[in-house]
């Protein structure tokens, strides 16, 4: 089965009306939503997933292409009421590399030739690195930059958050620059990045630093952060440290892992995956407790994943029964068929003419390089009786997601089936 994109994740982009940060959940809210769109302003399968859940949930979504001899630059326009994001994505491509290692010092609004590297009072001017500030031009090029602060100056109340991963982060930060300069006040402009390296001098840095309301968000060990900082570029800005969890086997620089704590990050702020949704499929279901394969998951993880997939059953059903347990740990070759008979019983007990089984389970994945393990979610509808009336799999590896990410993954990709079967019954 071909990897499957953090899916479910989009659930948040339906509770956050993104607004300003008055308090701390406000604040995780909004951090996730970039690191949704950071994630999906990638091109690969789970990225277009990731978008087309979007777009279900009412937010409309441009494509921004741009290709010159200078960058292939690349980003989405996600908006919806008053909140406009522009993520911009990473590298990609041997375009995006060659951007990267253009490290040549250039003035920030003009082409004039590049500042000399050898010379001494170089930090007291003001450059931004030259490959951050080509591509930024030719994402704001074909008017681009008149749309974004037409929109700001026609409507009072809307926010625009500039956002994006690694060479997307630096990015957003000179588009950030370039928009201040052309007027658009500091609580009007938020930029929030992810593994960004540092885009100018010191004397850039001073400038700005009141003028752009930048967060910084890094993960302990990510080395990118630090990359440009002995050809004298430093940071300025907000820094946000994540720390990687310790069931994580990616590189600290990858955006799985900054999701992956942007969501922790979320519930540990008192954060739900349950908002309010139209159109719930109202039949009554029994929901039994998850099977969950012993060994599969590490215990600091097991809590969170299964109220997470409850939460997302809640967020499509309006008349779920759910069982007094949440789990049944079980080994894999104790579940069997016959098994589900007490909770046939059980859904019978309660008036429930249909009963959700739930298997959830996670392998190692023979002579994976770096362990990585395949995470499956099996369910099984069964009628009164205990008869199967259908079943359906999903799953992803975890070379690309966090374990978390993978779960919630999958039971986010059943939920289209499970509402189909249940609306045309």
């Amino acid at each position: 089965m071909r990897k499957i994109f953090l899916t479910t994740i989009i659930f948040f982009m339906s509770l956050i009306g993104v607004a300003e940060a008055a308090d701390e959940l406000d604040a995780a809210e909004i951090r996730l939503v970039c690191a949704v769109c950071s994630m999906g302003a990638y091109s690969d399968d789970e990225s277009y997933l990731m978008r087309s859940m979007l777009v279900d949930r009412g937010w409309h979504i441009e494509k921004i292409s741009q290709k010159t001899n200078r960058a292939d630059a690349k980003a989405y326009l996600v908006s919806r009421g008053d909140a406009k994001i522009l993520a911009i994505a990473g590298t990609e491509t041997l375009k995006d590399v060659e951007v990267d290692f253009r490290v040549g010092r250039v003035h920030l609004n003009d082409n004039a030739a590049p500042l000399d590297a050898d010379d001494k009072n170089s930090a007291d001017k003001v450059f931004v690195h030259r490959g951050f500030r080509d591509y930024a031009d030719v994402i704001l090029s074909d008017g681009l930059a008149e749309r974004l602060t037409s929109s700001l100056a026609e409507n009072p109340n809307e926010t625009l958050y500039l956002t994006g991963h690694s060479l997307g982060g630096a990015v957003a930060t000179v588009v950030a620059l370039r928009l201040s300069d052309a007027g658009v006040s500091k609580s009007r402009l938020k930029v929030i990045t992810f593994g960004a390296p540092a885009v100018g001098s010191h004397a850039l840095a001073k400038i700005y630093a009141d003028k752009i309301d930048l967060t910084r968000v890094v993960m302990r060990g990510d080395i990118i952060k630090k990359s440009l900082r002995t050809l004298g570029y430093v940071h300025f800005g907000q820094t946000l440290e994540y720390r990687q969890n310790v069931t994580s086997d990616h590189v600290a620089h990858k955006m799985a892992v900054y999701l992956d704590c942007a969501i922790r990050d979320y519930y540990a702020a008192g954060g739900t995956l349950q908002h309010v949704v139209q159109n719930k499929v109202d039949t009554q279901i029994y929901v039994a407790p998850i099977l969950l394969v012993k060994g599969s998951f590490h215990k600091s993880d097991e809590q969170l994943i299964l109220d997470a997939l409850d939460d997302s059953l809640k967020n499509n059903f309006s008349r779920l029964i759910f069982a007094d347990e949440q789990r049944v740990e079980l080994k894999e070759k104790n579940i069997f068929d016959d098994d589900f008979g007490e909770f046939v019983t059980a859904a019978g007990e309660r008036g429930c003419k249909y009963v959700l089984i739930r298997i959830l389970r996670a392998k190692k994945i023979r002579d994976a390089p770096l362990g990585e393990r395949f995470v499956t979610l099996e369910e099984i509808i069964l009628d009164a009786k205990g008869f199967t009336l259908s079943m359906q799999t999903a799953g992803s590896s975890t070379e690309n997601l966090t374990i978390f990410e993978a779960a919630l993954s999958a039971q986010e990709t059943l939920n289209k089936g499970l509402k189909n079967f249940f609306t045309e019954q």
